[in-house]
């Protein structure tokens, strides 16, 4: 009953793009940064409408100084880290301009750079529940982790192909960091980092059909998980989309 009443609380659609509260859609390149953008997306949305200030910021800060010692979801760097590793960095220490630390599409020395952005601290969605990201995402874009092996020829529409696709076997093992920027009833709106001419202008339609579905990860070392690393882990929804959420907060630590 409390599910029913929330999800009904929210707004039948969102789309934080026609809002202005998400920048333009970012190529993370030949390095394994998609965490660093999937992190430093939700960052900028989420202190856009803290703000009201939309500032393009530099994943390349997270790439360079974001420390990963139980190697979740990769060895840091271009070798994979998590968005929630991110918004810890974004919180102690905070992330500078796009223009101040331009991204470089490889590994760095962290150095000194001038903080822009400041976070209070992050907040990690429940697992596997699709009502609790659709509220989320009512107050704003959400850092999510997917299996996106399926996605290499997605062109359009509204996406299936993790679970009913040829690349099934591979649609529950998470291994990418994308932002999902809003909802209908029928699809989540996720902004990927590989470019405007991917899929939807930059974007993908991923279907709910499968929310209330979970699915076994068999690769948990390839997506967020750390170490010891378990053997498997359960996934819910479409490409496992609502297994791993999670969003920066902003109450009172804004640095401009």
């Amino acid at each position: 009953m409390s599910n029913a009443t929330k999800a009904a609380a929210n707004p039948s659609q969102i789309d934080w793009r026609t809002e202005g509260k998400v920048t333009q859609v970012k190529d993370q390149g030949g390095c394994g940064s998609c965490w660093a953008f999937s992190a430093i997306s939700s960052v900028e949305s989420r202190y856009a409408i803290s703000s009201g200030s939309l500032v393009t910021l530099a994943p390349q800060a997270y790439v360079n100084c974001v420390q990963n010692p139980s190697e979740c979801g990769g060895s840091g760097g271009c070798e994979g880290a998590t968005m929630e590793l991110a918004f810890d960095l974004t919180t102690s220490v905070g992330v500078p301009t796009e223009a101040n630390l331009p991204y470089a599409g490889r590994d760095s020395s962290c150095g000194t750079y001038p903080v822009a952005v400041q976070s209070s601290g992050y907040t990690k969605i429940p697992e596997n529940d699709a009502n609790a990201l659709e509220t989320a995402l009512a107050e704003g874009p959400v850092s999510v982790t997917v299996a996106a092996n399926p996605w290499m020829l997605y062109g359009g529409g509204v996406f299936t192909g993790c679970s009913k696709g040829m690349f099934s076997s591979s649609g529950s093992e998470l291994d990418h960091g994308v932002q999902a920027v809003g909802y209908t009833s029928d699809y989540w709106i996720v902004r990927n980092s590989w470019g405007g001419s991917w899929g939807e202008e930059g974007y993908i339609f991923i279907s709910r059909a499968a929310d209330d579905q979970t699915f076994t990860d068999s690769a948990p070392a390839d997506g967020v998980a750390c170490k010891p690393y378990p053997s498997q882990q359960t996934v819910g929804g479409e490409c496992g989309i609502l297994f791993d959420t999670s969003y920066p907060t902003f109450s009172g630590s804004v640095v401009v």
